[in-house]
């Protein structure tokens, strides 16, 4: 069977929040046509009569559901027209004309290039200034959002590169502060509107507005509602727990049972597969090599042979590709080889093109490889299919993987305060933990962490570990019991998706995870389904005094958070993480 996409969020609240009896509010930019939503009846549907001749025109935009005696009912259902007027204004809905979604992604595509990069707005808001821009976007009335395009001629120029974003940080900063402004005003007004409909102290967000970690605390200091749970999973990829979920209550009829709270969702990973996994991953370097002198397009250089040699400094062994006058290419590791070309690079850049041949361009053109003879280099290259290679490589790791019979790589049973320890002395580590978070949050199972201290340490991580732009916030994980502490309300976030400010005490302490307005996106973390990530806090602490972390997704711009082993371990040795903790085994470079 088929739910209408506003029904699903509303279940997956359903299904995961901690209330017995509460409301739902559904915002996102564009829902089920009204002509496939069954959740219709005894709902408030403003202008019904313009809907109805030409139902599938007309698209979800805001839902608001109850929830009381076991039983989901629909009491409003806002609709909207559909509309595209990305050839008429540079900023405008690229879906339906109305909606807070809507409209948010658009600014996206105008700053970023990219209407996927909605979030990096509430980063780059807080650089933003204040009075730029005066106008309101949202026309709120009769309980309703509409989208005002009065304002819209008035922005012309969207970014079309990110050098050209770069270059005009502030003038993109000015708009992204004045959009978040405006979409707190609707966001607001829409709940206070819906809770004079069905009111009570619970209420739960989903859709995709819902992951506006600025807004939703502005929910709880400027509404009536006292305990707000939002779907950790809140954009689309929580449908599919909606679904689940409306199955089970809905179409087998079975009892509501209370949820624990925890998102982690993924599977576990044995202790041996994960040690063979390492065991493998150590020598990939190596094998790249053998496999490379195995398959390669042969070609031969003007003057007989020639010895390129791979540098990775820092004593590690070099690597020389002999390429023979008739074309055949070997290899070796002798230093005392005198190379014809040298290719100095960190070893962390070559696992990241052998792994991801893609990389190789943003790598030459940085300066994080030097090249001594360049034609010769480009010999080499036309020689070489690294997309095959990297593809080789890879099966060959999982055949090595399936093979082994023994585990090398040793568990230590003090992984966490070895951990620590690491992070006390300012490395940054690879968190890799049972199973796997879903939603678009790393919470503990799949991090990147880093002691708060240290004002390098934001963009660094930014700048040589996830390669993203440089104004993007970290957020803080830190103890239930000392939220207090640090910041200026005693609230529980256990899902990253609430601000707060940060004591000014503290401001100077926690660089690393201190927006440019003084707020963090908080991460609150008990032990109750995080067990290890709270023990790690807790071994901090007693090193450091403090009880935070910074602590960000374990990936990549362009990636995935990473699931398996494997994956953890490709990204580890292609980037500049210090160490990394999967499971019990504690790996350094």
């Amino acid at each position: 069977m088929t739910i209408s996409h506003h029904l699903a969020h509303a279940y997956s609240t359903i299904g995961t929040c901690p209330f017995d009896e509460f409301n739902v509010l559904v915002i996102d930019g564009c829902g089920s046509p009204y002509d496939e939503c069954f959740d219709l009846n005894g709902a408030v549907i403003p202008e019904q009569h313009l809907i109805l001749p030409v139902p599938h025109l007309y698209c979800e935009k805001d839902s608001y559901y109850t929830y009381r005696n076991n039983r989901a009912s629909s009491l409003y259902k806002d609709f909207s027209e559909m509309g595209h007027h990305g050839e008429t204004y540079r900023i405008a809905p690229h879906t339906t004309k109305h909606t807070i979604g809507g409209l948010y992604g658009a600014v996206s595509l105008y700053c970023f290039t990219n209407v996927d990069d909605a979030g990096k707005l509430m980063g780059l808001g807080p650089y933003g200034r204040a009075k730029i821009h005066q106008d309101q976007i949202f026309d709120l009335r009769d309980g309703r959002v509409f989208v005002k395009y009065n304002w819209m001629p008035r922005f012309g120029k969207p970014a079309r590169t990110f050098a050209e974003f770069a270059k005009n940080f502030q003038y993109y900063a000015d708009i992204a502060y004045w959009v978040q402004r405006e979409i707190e005003r609707a966001i607001i007004y829409l709940v206070n509107s819906r809770l004079k409909m069905a009111d009570g102290e619970n209420l739960c967000l989903a859709g995709g507005v819902a992951l506006n970690a600025v807004a939703n605390a502005r929910i709880l200091s400027s509404t009536n509602v006292k305990n707000l749970y939002i779907e950790p999973a809140a954009g689309d990829n929580g449908l599919s727990i909606g679904c689940a979920y409306y199955g089970w209550l809905e179409v087998l009829k079975k009892e509501r049972v209370r949820h624990n709270g925890s998102t982690c969702f993924g599977m576990p990973y044995p202790n041996d597969t994960i040690g063979k996994s390492i065991d493998a991953h150590s020598e990939a370097i190596d094998s790249f090599f053998q496999i490379l002198a195995r398959n390669y397009t042969p070609a031969t250089f003007s003057a007989g042979d020639r010895c390129l040699r791979f540098d990775f400094g820092n004593g590690h062994k070099p690597y020389n590709l002999i390429v023979k006058s008739n074309g055949v290419l070997e290899y070796n590791n002798s230093p005392g080889a005198k190379p014809n070309c040298l290719i100095a690079l960190d070893k962390s850049s070559f696992y990241q093109v052998i792994f991801r041949p893609e990389y190789w361009v943003e790598i030459l053109k940085s300066n994080r490889v030097r090249i001594s003879n360049p034609v010769e280099f480009e010999v080499l290259l036309k020689m070489l299919n690294m997309e095959a290679l990297s593809k080789t490589l890879l099966s060959h790791i999982k055949t090595v993987i399936s093979a082994a019979k023994t585990v090398k790589a040793k568990p230590a049973s003090d992984y966490i305060k070895k951990t620590a320890a690491l992070l006390a002395e300012g490395k940054i580590v690879g968190w890799f933990q049972d199973g796997s978070e879903f939603g678009p949050r790393a919470l503990g199972r799949r991090s990147i962490l880093a002691d708060p201290r240290n004002s390098k340490t934001r963009s660094f991580i930014n700048s040589e570990i996830k390669f993203r732009e440089d104004f993007r916030p970290f957020a803080p994980s830190v103890l239930r019991e000392d939220v207090s502490l640090y910041f200026n309300t005693d609230r529980e976030s256990p899902y990253m998706i609430l601000v707060d400010q940060v004591r000014p005490e503290w401001r100077d302490k926690l660089k690393s995870v201190v927006h440019e307005d003084d707020s963090c996106r908080i991460q609150t973390v008990t032990p109750d389904w995080n067990p290890k990530f709270y023990e790690l806090l807790q071994e901090f602490k007693r090193i450091t005094g403090i009880s935070v972390l910074l602590n960000t997704s374990f990936n990549r711009r362009g990636m995935p958070i990473v699931e398996t082993p494997d994956e953890a371990l490709q990204f580890f040795y292609s980037c500049r993480l210090d160490c990394l903790t999967i499971h019990d085994y504690v790996v350094e470079k």
